[in-house]
């Protein structure tokens, strides 16, 4: 069977995370992610350097290239590129010269979407914008994502995740509650949530496309695309006037929510209990059935205002338990528990091994490594990683060729004026 999305050809310059989080969902479905790359400047899904220094690549920067090696094709190696664009294929064009231009038009021409994610100046200042390629294609949607829009007073400022969660008040919710912003962990929530956003967008787009048979321009915030994750803090203040601050692992009602020691040595277990009744189930499990009895944990008001002390009582008791055998007694009682993996810890994990999770893929650079697999599990159409992600313009001849009609000579020429090509100019010399 088809997969969901075949047959819709996306052009992406999808970069650093939010980026790849939405060509990573449409290649997986079935689309044809087209990355649009250029060789005179670094992709920095790929890398930030054209000479890595070597303190970098020992340091946690390395971390993301396989075993460290900074050496020949080192940003075909890089595990956050080639994990977001599997799937994918990968051109280059110089969108500053005009016939790299004019080369992407007679693309997009051929195209049913365009996403990108750069700064909101970006697009315009190469020509590539909505209004240029709805004169040659009026059927295409296009969808920009910069950190806060097309429009308002913020349109040009730049920004990564952490800008992002800043400016839409999540990181004012999220940190320890008794540590100032300062050691607020960096989750970037607000690359794969734009990135979902976005995806459905496009769908949505393509459907009125089916309908109306045009296509559209699709701007979207990443700032607000957070924003809309935060309803209980925006609503409470709505309704009664109160600024939410760090809630830590806390809850605004259930108690006990928290995330506690375990044996060993940075070992945990997340419990969140929701009512009377789980609690009743967690205090037999405990083996302290009196603490329902107890005026300070009797009902939910209670044990939300005595939070503290609960936890002191709870968290004495699990530092006592093996973290993975806790979880199996709690959920076997009918409470919400479960132990916190470390990544080591994930690819063992037995769970998803049944399932399936974890695909093997073998990339030409990178080598043969288990990747986290499809976003879903379909019945009739299964999803699973096709193909490594592409190398720096490895299907530019498949597509310049193939779809857009430029001829042997054509081809030739763009290589020779460096239009195309498969190397960052610097790093090749």
């Amino acid at each position: 069977m088809p997969l969901p999305l075949e047959g819709i050809r996306v052009l992406s310059q999808g970069l650093v995370w939010a980026g790849p989080s939405a060509t990573l969902l449409l290649a997986d479905m079935g689309a044809e992610v087209i990355e649009v790359e250029t060789i005179q400047h670094l992709n920095p899904t790929r890398t930030n350097y054209r000479f890595p220094p070597k303190a970098l690549m020992e340091g946690p920067g390395g971390t993301v290239y396989v075993d460290r090696r900074a050496e020949g094709r080192f940003w075909d190696r890089c595990g956050v590129f080639n994990y977001g664009k599997r799937n994918c294929k990968a051109v280059t064009i110089n969108l500053n010269h005009p016939k790299g231009h004019d080369l992407f038009i007679r693309l997009a021409a051929q195209s049913d979407a365009f996403l990108e994610n750069n700064a909101a100046h970006v697009v315009e200042k190469l020509g590539i914008d909505y209004p240029d390629l709805a004169a040659v294609n009026p059927r295409i949607i296009m969808l920009r994502f910069p950190g806060y829009g097309l429009t308002g007073p913020y349109k040009y400022y730049k920004g990564y995740g952490a800008n992002v969660e800043a400016i839409a008040g999540h990181t004012s919710l999220r940190g320890y509650r008794d540590l100032d912003p300062s050691m607020t962990p960096p989750i970037y929530h607000a690359d794969p949530t734009a990135a979902s956003h976005g995806v459905f967008a496009i769908i949505s787009a393509l459907r009125h496309r089916e309908r109306t048979g045009r296509g559209q321009l699709i701007d979207m915030s990443q700032a607000e695309s957070v924003i809309n994750h935060l309803p209980h803090a925006f609503m409470d203040y709505s309704m009664n006037r109160r600024t939410q601050e760090h809630w830590g692992n806390r809850h605004p009602s259930m108690a006990p929510h928290a995330v506690l020691p375990c044996r060993g040595d940075d070992e945990w277990i997340a419990i969140a209990v929701a009512g009377d009744d789980a609690f009743a189930r967690l205090s037999r499990a405990m083996g302290r059935s009196d603490l329902t009895e107890d005026d300070r944990f009797a009902d939910v008001v209670s044990r939300h205002r005595n939070q503290d002390e609960l936890e002191s009582i709870i968290g004495a008791w699990t530092a006592t338990q093996e973290k993975v055998a806790l979880m199996e007694t709690l959920q076997a009682a009918g409470v919400a528990a479960a132990a916190v993996f470390k990544s080591d810890e994930m690819h063992g994990n037995r769970h998803l091994a049944e399932r399936g999770f974890f695909e093997t893929v073998t990339h030409p650079e990178a080598g043969t490594h288990p990747y986290p697999g499809g976003l879903a599990k379909f019945s009739a159409t299964p999803l699973h990683i096709r193909q490594p992600a592409p190398m720096l313009g490895q299907h530019n001849e498949a597509v310049f060729k193939g779809i857009v009609g430029v001829s042997d000579d054509e081809y030739e020429e763009l290589l020779r004026e460096q239009i195309i090509g498969d190397s960052y100019l610097e790093a090749a010399k």
